[in-house]
């Protein structure tokens, strides 16, 4: 669990599917975000709106229709947008950095026993 613009969420990256979707989800926001970069004739309206309906489609298609909505307070607001997905690429970073450290910890543990068993043949 994770708290973005101050409301939990909760995701389970472990899940392969989850994962999947979640990869998915931060390629297609970041490619729209450099797609920014190469636009020339971009209004302003259209500078904050890509990214922002960018972030706000992520955050549905992770959590469900209307999280967008609910994380973001029925605003659409660049530096929320921004702050928002910031969050909760660093949540899923967390997670993901809790499950290395026990996936070591847990090789550590048992790679003695193995090299044990391995010299009494």
């Amino acid at each position: 669990m994770f708290t973005v613009n101050g409301k939990s969420l909760e995701y389970d990256i472990l899940d392969l599917e989850k994962a999947e979707a979640f990869e998915t989800a931060l390629r297609t926001v970041n490619k729209k975000l450099e797609s920014l970069d190469d636009a020339t004739n971009l209004t302003w309206t259209q500078a904050v709106r890509i990214p922002c309906e960018a972030v706000a489609e992520c955050f549905d298609s992770l959590f469900g229709e209307g999280t967008a909505f609910y994380v973001f307070d029925g605003k659409t607001n660049l530096e929320l947008a921004m702050k928002a997905f910031g969050e909760l690429v660093d949540g899923i970073n967390a997670q993901k950095s809790r499950v290395e450290q026990i996936a070591k910890a847990t090789a550590k543990k048992y790679a003695g026993n193995r090299e044990m068993r391995r010299a009494k043949k």
